[in-house]
């Protein structure tokens, strides 16, 4: 069986933290075995595909069931030990068909064969007695030497040391399997996972692909810049982008000679456990008896999914040859080739070649690659000039009260230029560092290397509400309101020179800018102005935005002073003027009448007060005599207190009767508003 892994030829790296590799190299025989860790297991089981461009036959891909263990030697008649190994073992072939190799004396050796009987170790239970200090007196030169002994085939125990033992050749079919078995075990670490490849006899050339985690690739830039010149303002100039892919070899050997590919994008993809092994619950069935039968019952079952299986079949001739154009077998297509020039006085090589990929951009590194186990590497992916603008750009969002001095250029390598740190050295001076941003060919790259404190900007914003129209709908007012945000840069240049400063501003997609001069670029999620600033002058640059919104208010909820506001404002005609002003002084009067009525509930209230106090007087007085005049004069309060309920009964009535008039007719105006 060969243990040899079949080399790495090449490997596909994702942002999202998995590879695709592709192992390819020639094997005689029938076994191939390839070793992965632990954590790549499940991945390389769900992705795994093997190839026989020789022609031959993958007859089977096996691995071993994931048992702990113990649970592995649970039904093995050999167990050894870390510590006393050989004697484990003539322990557990006790009673099995052995040949011994004993030294008889120096260099003469005599083989018996017959059946183990056991092992007698003094020095073990001397160990004992030391251990239960027991051992006080013991004669350290009387202690017996392990003994082994064998039943011979002519029936005699034979007695041996042990340290005359020179080999024992198992006779016992099963014992052999069964330390075949135990070592095997022992060697799987936990941390290692073993895949068999089957095969059929002859010579292979075989071609294996699979995906497994690994650390997401990243990418570092350089600029190295030179200004133009002719240019008296040196704001303009040409610069070298360099991009440097950095992975890391996390695989358990060397990669020489590698084709690696670094993919820009974010494929679906997930951990599924193939390789534990699970037995779902069956229902218990008991031994049928004989008696009439009865209800037909199942115990609830747990139902799994069906595990996918490994893809491993031979592959026709020229399967692996149909996209590619040498030796080496590719599963993606060349894209174009990353433009060439010179910078910085020196011609630039390709780095890498890129192509778009549906929803990916993957950039191929020309060269192959080697790194060591256990080792990174930076491969260069980009080298292309481009030509540079100086700007000033300032969002109080990310950098408050400077703008920051910033270099910009258009994307023109061929390439999307994957996120990650830049270093920006100008004119043989280091500049300062800043981050490129996920940019597509084409676009605009800003790099904001440093803070410009010679100019000072100061944000104000005011918001206020403002009334676009009305219209009135099912006795609700609908109000067209404006949500308005006014903000004023005031940019002060304290600098000896003009300077032009680009401000940035958030796009919130609900609002829409009026009254503002048009933005001079526009991103996905901001808008950019450029405002030309004097030499030790202030200009203020005024943004206005505004979101339209749409609120509902009862119609009964307006007032006269309302009513003449919209009127002055001409959100009415004179028509709805007239009728809501008619509404408003039928709603007046139910208001009025409102009043009138609480006001008798609390004239009602104080009379029952006096009325009960009266009557508790009237109790205490006597009908005759001195007391009578005042009892008489009570009594006449009493008469008229219930007069005055009448008379405010009689009130409340017509008050009811005229509410509930003139809410019919408020009803009634209000229905015919919107008509």
């Amino acid at each position: 069986m060969s243990h040899l892994p079949i080399p790495v030829r090449q490997m596909v790296l994702y942002k999202h933290g998995v590879g695709f590799f592709m192992r390819e190299g020639h094997v005689s025989g029938q076994d191939v075995t390839l070793t992965f860790r632990h954590d790549e297991i499940n991945d390389v089981l769900k992705s795994l595909a093997v190839f026989d461009r020789a022609g031959g036959q993958i007859l089977g891909i096996h691995y071993q069931t994931p048992m702990d263990r113990e649970d592995r030697l649970a039904n093995s008649s050999i167990n050894l030990s870390d510590m006393g190994s050989m004697r484990d073992l003539l322990r557990d072939l006790r009673g099995r068909q052995a040949t011994f190799t004993i030294e008889i004396t120096p260099g003469s050796y005599e083989t018996y064969t017959g059946r183990i009987i056991g092992i007698d170790d003094m020095g073990q239970a001397f160990a004992y007695h030391v251990a239960h200090l027991e051992a006080a007196f013991i004669n350290f030169d009387n202690v017996a030497p392990a003994v082994i002994s064998l039943l011979t085939e002519d029936g005699q125990a034979r007695f041996f040391r042990l340290s005359d033992l020179r080999a024992v050749q198992i006779q016992d079919e099963l014992a052999t399997h069964d330390l075949t078995y135990f070592l095997d075990t022992a060697m799987s670490e936990d941390s290692r996972r073993s895949v068999a490849l089957r095969l059929s006899e002859g010579e292979h050339q075989l071609v294996v692909n699979y995906v497994a985690p690994s650390p997401t690739w990243r990418v570092s830039y350089r600029v190295v810049a030179e200004t133009d010149p002719n240019d008296k303002t040196q704001e303009t100039g040409k610069a070298l982008l360099q991009g440097w892919g950095l992975f890391d070899n996390r695989l358990e050997e060397d990669l020489e000679d590698v084709q690696v590919t670094l993919v820009a994008g974010q494929p679906i993809s997930f951990i599924y456990d193939l390789y534990a092994s699970r037995i779902p619950e069956r229902p218990i069935v008991q031994d049928e008896s004989r008696i009439a039968p009865g209800p037909i019952e199942y115990a609830a079952a747990k139902s799994a999914g069906m595990a996918e299986g490994i893809f491993a079949a031979p592959a026709p001739a020229d399967f692996l040859m149909a996209e590619a154009d040498d030796a080496a077998p590719r599963f993606f297509r060349k894209g174009a080739a990353t433009p060439t020039g010179a910078a910085m006085g020196g011609a630039m090589q390709p780095a890498a070649e890129g192509s778009e990929k549906g929803e990916f951009f993957q950039y191929i590194v020309t060269a192959p690659v080697s790194v060591k186990r256990g080792e990174s590497a930076l491969v260069p992916i980009i080298s292309a000039e481009v030509s540079y603008q100086r700007e000033l750009l300032y969002n109080s969002a990310k950098f408050a009260k400077h703008p920051v001095a910033a270099l910009r250029f258009k994307n023109s390598t061929g390439l999307t230029l994957e996120r990650g740190p830049v270093t920006l050295v100008e004119d043989g001076d280091y500049k300062g560092e800043a981050v490129v941003a996920f940019t597509k060919d084409g676009n605009d790259v800003y790099l904001p290397y440093a803070v410009e404190l010679g100019v000072h900007i100061k944000d104000e914003m005011t918001s206020n509400v403002e009334v676009a129209g009305l219209k009135i709908k099912d006795a609700y007012f609908i109000f067209d309101e404006y949500q308005i945000r006014i903000t004023t840069n005031t940019i002060e240049n304290t600098t000896s020179k003009p300077i032009t400063v680009t401000l940035e501003a958030a796009m919130f997609m609900t609002y829409e800018l009026f009254d503002t001069p048009k933005p001079d670029a526009e991103t996905l999620n901001e808008r950019r102005w450029r405002v030309q600033v004097g030499a030790g002058e202030t200009v203020k640059f005024v943004r206005k935005e505004r979101w339209l919104n749409h609120r509902r208010e009862e119609v009964r909820q307006l007032d006269y002073k309302r009513l003449q506001r919209f009127m002055q404002n001409r959100w009415l005609d004179q028509s709805l003027f007239d009728r809501l002003s008619e509404m408003l002084d039928n709603v007046s009067k139910v208001q009025k009448a409102q009043a009138e009525i609480v006001k008798f509930g609390e004239e009602r209230k104080a009379i029952y007060e006096r009325q009960q106090q009266l009557r508790a007087n009237l109790q205490a007085l006597q009908p005759s005599g001195q007391e009578a005049a005042l009892r008489n004069r009570m009594l006449t309060q009493l008469e008229a207190s219930e007069n005055r309920l009448e008379e405010m009964d009689r009130r409340i009535e017509e008050l009811e009767r005229q509410i509930t008039e003139t809410e019919a007719k408020v009803n009634t105006i209000i229905e015919n508003l919107g008509k």
